[in-house]
């Protein structure tokens, strides 16, 4: 039988000061462990060590909801990492990009102000096309993000954030092909609270956040979250206007209001706003050593030898930030929503409602050309809002038979409205493209885990997926429905109270979506992941030591593909599929508190993923060696590309090895409490895209930090931190681009270099 979490869930919201560990299939770190009450109270997470632990010298429980119910993590049999706000304040996490620094299975490109999050090597880099959700969906306080624009992923009032990782098909769903995301903030208690930070940065970054909290009466309480960034120097600046460039300032705000009537009936309401304007994340130069070919033919239907294109990191003296774009580039973003969840015990099970809604309006401005001329410039005006509706109903706690039963629906719109380009390619005139996709999505699912015998149980899942796909543009439309079965099984089994192991299969689904553009062709076809976990948790020596780990191989059939095109002077993009890819890997991660306050931590990936079958793959003819194969016409120009396409290539953004290591120590002194924390995150070189033409260098970075709390004033801490100590220079994101006749190079943006600051934070 599944053993029972052990911890108590009632209304008073109070934080049990635990050390605990946050592991997933890999990656532990020290946590607390929280009652957060209620029929609908949510789980603990991982932090830093705390004085109980200390006292104790063992690492305590963590509790996820990565099953939809509160359970150990050390008892769930799924790959899941865990982190609470305090843990990610440590190590520096301030958004979610920057969680690959404390999880190596994760990797996050940001592309004009919206996250591509990439998990185990499954992800989608054209998650930045309006329209196409990520492989790896985010949810914040239980409402799921079909766009991660900035400003919803700053990480602000943070309770946990679990990584959720492999298909999570069944109880998640949608676009869940590649794991999940869960953001959770805090909830009101019943103890009035109030805390804050200010802080300052190099390059005159100024940020700053409050949290206020407090019972209306005994069964109704109320909190609200505000967060605040202005960067006003940039990393660099634009050689043709001497403006600073990668700055960026954004707000959100968020509340929760809870009501307990009783102890059967829980209901929480939220709203939350957000707004971002920058321009960190968007494309400023080119790749260094890149080519394009020539725009000249001196041969029937074979272009010049291809030209090196001119990057500001091939160039003397200090220019990777800087660009030589005469028009302001950035991407502005507005957005506002709400959810409701009732929480209503009906004696026999629990049953659970989930209703969101979110609107987001943007705007982003590009330098397409990347120079200082005026030839190719464009405004991206679009409009995205969503409508979400879930039913739970699952068994109470401590059930012989854990079950679950649901539905969810979605409902998306989106809309360029509408892209406008111009500049001198366009004789001075400007082209506008307009389109617009709406999905319907319904899905029916179920899981039960059955023991078989006291140490061993089973887990069956299923999901039915239907979506409803229409698109629409002033010259073309057309409208599509995939329906798919998703599933699961898992067998686990307790050697003893400290060692479980696991097996998995199960299917993931990534549903189809429009190339928006422009929208002028079918819509691209589902991505299927099969696949199949031997995973193994452990605590040892006396729970001091906990080390976990996994193996998986995931079979991808149709995985989506984002690739650059050229309809005369006007710039596009291609949504398509290929054949078939495989991502086989491990993971393995340990956590060790080896002395009083001193917990120690280390993680690591093994990722090898290749195309399987990729025959109709973009090659761009960028070097100025000859390929084998057939001529193939890409771009306006012919390109000879293999026989086999891609075939064997390594796919985009999964680095063969990837890992951290970091250790907290807290010291507790006559005159007040020390907490440092270093850590230290390396990922290997990896392709950007699927020609494996251009790639990213290895890169490592380190982060570190250090907090005085007075012991006269333990209401105020004084903390330093820094990243990027080493001052690495790598980019953030690159992609194609292309020009009339033929690609125009591999476009990048840099990531941030060495930063540091200071903060003062009080809490009553």
């Amino acid at each position: 039988m599944k053993r029972d979490a052990g911890i108590r869930f009632g209304v008073s919201g109070g934080t049990v000061l635990c050390a605990l560990l946050a592991c997933t299939g890999l990656t532990p770190v020290a946590a607390f462990a929280q009652d957060t009450g209620g029929v609908g109270g949510q789980a603990a997470t991982a932090g830093a060590a705390t004085e109980e632990s200390e006292a104790s010298g063992q690492l305590q429980d963590i509790v996820v909801t990565a099953q939809r119910r509160e359970q150990k993590l050390q008892d769930v049999p799924v790959a899941v990492t865990a982190f609470d706000g305090k843990a990610l304040q440590a190590t520096g996490v301030t958004t979610v990009k920057e969680l690959t620094f404390v999880d190596p299975s994760l990797n996050i490109p940001q592309v004009v102000g919206v996250y591509l999050p990439f998990l185990r090597g499954i992800g989608n880099a054209a998650g930045g096309n309006l329209g196409n959700e990520s492989s790896v969906p985010v949810y914040i306080d239980d409402l799921y993000y079909t766009r991660l624009t900035t400003a919803y992923l700053a990480i602000n009032s943070i309770d946990r954030v679990e990584v959720l990782k492999g298909p999570q098909g069944t109880l998640f769903g949608r676009n869940s092909s590649g794991g999940a995301i869960q953001m959770f903030t805090k909830d009101p208690g019943r103890s009035a609270e109030i805390n804050g930070t200010v802080g300052y940065a190099n390059y005159n970054r100024w940020s700053g956040q409050l949290y206020a909290s407090t019972p209306i009466s005994d069964t109704l309480a109320w909190n609200i979250s505000v967060a605040g960034t202005d960067q006003r120097d940039g990393w660099g600046k634009s050689l043709a206007t001497g403006r600073d460039i990668f700055t960026e300032k954004f707000v959100t705000v968020r509340s929760k209001l809870v009501w307990e009537p009783s102890a059967d009936t829980r209901v929480k309401l939220v709203g939350f706003y957000a707004y971002s304007k920058g321009d960190i994340g968007m494309v400023n130069d080119r790749h260094s050593g890149t080519y394009a070919s020539s725009a000249a033919v001196d041969a029937p239907g074979y272009p010049n030898p291809p030209v090196k294109l001119p990057s500001l990191a091939d160039v003397p003296g200090d220019h990777f930030y800087d660009t030589r774009n005469d028009l302001p580039q950035f991407a502005r973003a507005e957005g506002y929503g709400g959810s409701l969840r009732i929480d209503q015990s009906l004696g026999f099970a629990d049953l659970v409602s989930i209703t969101g809604f979110r609107r987001s309006d943007e705007l982003i401005r590009l330098d397409a050309d990347i120079t200082s001329q005026n030839l190719l410039d464009g405004d991206l005006n679009s409009k995205d809002s969503q409508f979400t509706q879930e039913f739970q109903l699952k068994s109470k706690r401590g059930s012989p038979i854990e079950w679950i039963v649901g539905a969810y629906y979605l409902r998306s719109v989106v809309k360029y409205d509408p892209i406008v380009l111009y500049g001198d390619a366009f004789g001075g005139g400007t082209v506008e493209i307009r389109s617009k996709q709406i999905i319907n999505s319904y899905s029916v699912f179920g899981q039960a885990t059955v023991p078989l015998t006291d140490n061993t149980n089973v887990t069956l899942g299923l999901r039915y997926n239907i979506d409803d796909l229409n698109g629409s543009s002033p010259t073309y439309s057309n409208s599509k429905e995939f329906k798919k079965a998703t599933w699961k099984g898992v067998i686990d089994h307790h050697f003893n109270d400290d060692v479980m192991a696991y097996a998995s299969i199960s299917r993931g689904y990534k549903s189809g979506a429009f190339k928006t553009f422009p929208l002028d062709s079918p819509p691209a076809l589902p991505e299927v992941i099969d696949s199949y976990e031997l995973g193994l948790k452990t605590e040892l020596f006396d729970r001091h030591v906990r080390l976990n780990g996994a193996l998986f191989w995931n079979d991808i059939k149709n995985p989506q593909v984002l690739a650059v095109d050229v309809q005369g002077l006007i710039p596009g993009i291609i949504l398509t599929n290929a054949q078939k890819a495989r991502i086989k890997g491990a993971e393995i991660n340990i956590d060790a508190m080896v002395a009083p306050g001193l917990t120690l931590r280390g993680a690591a990936t093994y990722l090898d993923g290749k195309y399987v079958r990729y025959i109709n793959a973009p090659f761009y003819c960028l070097s100025g060696t000859s390929i084998a194969g057939p001529s193939t016409v890409q771009n306006g120009g012919p390109c000879p590309v293999p026989a086999d396409g891609a075939a064997g290539n390594r796919l985009p953004n999964v680095a063969k090895w990837s890992f951290n290591l970091g250790a907290n120590y807290r010291l507790e002194t006559d005159i007040g409490q020390w907490v440092g924390d270093v850590g230290l995150s390396y990922t290997g070189r990896f392709a950007w895209n699927p020609d494996n033409f251009v790639s990213e260098k290895a890169v490592t970075l380190v982060n570190a930090s250090l907090s005085f709390t007075p012991a006269s004033l333990d209401w105020l801490t004084v903390g330093v931190w820094g990243k990027n100590i080493g001052g690495v220079k790598y980019y953030s994101i690159t992609q194609e681009s292309v020009g009339p006749l033929g690609t125009a190079g591999f476009q990048s943006g840099a990531a941030a270099p060495r930063t540091y600051g200071g903060t003062i934070s009080f809490k009553f």
